[in-house]
C-alpha cells in the first residue's frame, strides 16, 4: 500500500534513527522522493537530530542524576546501547517520558516545561519561522485557522523585541504556539501554552539557555534565549504587560 502524507509523519522520527525496517525505509523513501513538503520535513528533523547529538554530552550533563535515571528507564531498550542515543532518545520523548513523571508528581512540572521550550528553541533557531508573514494580526489568524484557538501576539517591540513568525513545533505534537523574535542579533523565542503548569515569573537556565515563565488568563508563557538574565526578565515584563492590554481590532481575542 502507498503511503499518504500521515503515515510518513508518523515514521519519520524512525526513519532519522534508523528505526525503521528496510520495507518500511523503502515506501518512506520513495514517498520523499515524490513530496516535497514531507521530503523538507525529513531534511529539517535530521538536521534537528544532528543538533541533539551535538549536545548529548550537555544535555546528559545538565540533566540531574534523578531525573536521567527516571528518563532512562522509559526508554526502550534499543534506545539505550550508547550514551549519545539515549540522549537525544530522551530529548526527543521529552514530552512523553518526562512529562508522566511530572503527573506523577515526582517532578515539578515547570522545569519540564522550561526543558522542553529551551530544546525547541535550540532546534528551531536553526530553521527560522515557518510563517510568512511577521504581522501580529495575521499569525493570530493563521493559527486561529490552523489550531483553532486563540493566539494573541505581541509585537514586542517595547521590549527590544523584532517580531519575525512563528513554527509548528516538535512539542505537544505542534499545539504549542512558538513566537520567533529577534533581539540585538540573537533569535529570542516565546512559547505559549494553553492549560500549561502554573508559573509565576519562574527564570531558570537550561542548556546554556536562560527561561523566563509566566501564567495569565490560562496560557503558560516561557521566554527563552540568551541571557543576560536581567535583560531577558525586562523583555518578559514587557511581553506580559503587552499581552495583559486589551486586544487590538481583529486579532480574534
Amino acid at each position: 500500500m502507498t503511503m499518504n502524507c500521515q503515515d510518513v509523519e508518523s515514521r519519520m522520527t524512525p526513519l532519522v534513527d534508523g528505526e525503521l525496517t528496510p520495507a518500511d525505509a523503502t515506501e518512506v523513501n520513495a514517498h520523499l522522493e515524490c513530496c516535497p513538503p514531507c521530503r523538507d520535513a525529513a531534511r529539517q528533523e535530521a538536521m534537528g537530530r544532528a543538533i541533539l547529538r551535538g549536545c548529548a554530552d550537555r544535555l546528559a550533563a545538565t540533566a540531574p542524576a534523578s531525573l536521567r535515571a527516571q528518563i532512562r528507564r522509559n526508554l526502550p531498550m534499543s534506545s539505550r546501547r550508547s550514551p549519545w542515543r539515549w540522549a537525544v532518545a530522551a530529548a526527543a520523548t521529552l514530552v512523553t517520558a518526562v512529562a508522566g513523571l511530572a503527573v506523577a508528581g515526582l517532578i515539578r512540572p515547570v522545569p519540564v516545561f522550561a526543558a522542553q521550550a529551551t530544546l525547541d528553541h535550540l532546534k528551531c533557531i536553526r530553521f527560522g519561522p515557518q510563517s510568512a508573514s511577521s504581522d501580529p494580526r495575521a499569525i493570530e489568524a493563521s493559527w486561529k485557522s490552523w489550531q483553532g484557538w486563540d493566539l494573541k501576539v505581541p509585537a514586542g517591540k517595547a521590549a527590544g523585541l523584532r517580531l519575525l513568525g512563528y513554527r509548528r513545533c516538535v512539542l505537544t505534537e505542534g499545539k504549542l504556539a512558538h513566537l520567533l523574535y529577534e533581539r540585538n542579533g540573537s533569535i529570542v523565542s516565546l512559547f505559549v501554552l494553553p492549560g500549561g503548569p502554573e508559573a509565576d515569573g519562574a527564570e531558570l537556565e537550561m542548556f546554556g539557555q536562560d527561561a523566563v515563565l509566566w501564567t495569565s488568563h490560562g496560557r503558560t508563557y516561557a521566554l527563552v534565549g540568551r541571557g543576560p538574565r536581567g535583560a531577558l526578565t525586562a523583555a518578559a515584563e514587557s511581553l506580559a504587560t503587552e499581552l495583559d492590554s486589551p486586544a487590538s481590532p481583529g486579532s480574534g481575542l
